[in-house]
């Protein structure tokens, strides 16, 4: 049984996923068949994209036949395979830190519903400061772009030209 693909609000137009230069991604034609479950997440892969789960209907997770596997997002927080990094810095930052933290969380659960792969991998303290890895470069932006947005302060982002990957430093004093 297929699943219709359901769509929700456009809030930006977000830039496809490269299946060709992520190793994670499956590449094109090679995906399984029918429908597979993320053991980890219960991420649910479809008609060649992933969806999150509550976008599913029950009755579908609970028919037999599907597969269940590791979806890309979950073998690369395994792996910790960073395609994002934010530096989050400044004295704004060590005295705010929780609430960034909890912006960060929101803004991951938020990017799930639109895109599953979009994850954090790990939020590390050292410093004063804090780093912020993420599954996606998309992710990586965004976080950078919610920062500046709630917070003020300065926002720098960097693209690598022979990777996919994307740095992005914020701060403020």
């Amino acid at each position: 049984m297929k699943l219709k693909r359901i769509r929700g609000p456009k809030i930006a137009r977000k830039k496809g996923i490269d299946s060709e230069t992520d190793p994670y991604i499956m590449k094109k034609g090679l995906g399984p068949a029918g429908i597979s479950v993320c053991k980890k997440c219960g991420a649910v892969y479809n008609e060649k994209r992933w969806i999150h789960h509550t976008e599913v209907p029950e009755k579908i997770l609970a028919e037999k036949g599907k597969t269940t596997v590791l979806c890309p997002a979950c073998r690369k927080i395994r792996d910790k395979f960073a395609e994002g990094y934010v530096l989050i810095q400044g004295e704004f930052s060590k005295s705010h830190k929780d609430e960034i933290k909890n912006l960060i969380r929101n803004k991951e659960e938020h990017a799930m519903h639109f895109n599953p792969l979009d994850r954090i991998i790990e939020i590390k303290e050292r410093g004063g400061e804090m780093e912020v890895t993420t599954t996606t470069e998309n992710l990586a932006q965004r976080i950078g772009q919610i920062l500046e947005k709630s917070y003020d302060g300065e926002v720098e982002y960097k693209w690598s030209d022979d990777v996919k990957l994307a740095r992005v430093v914020w701060r403020r004093p």
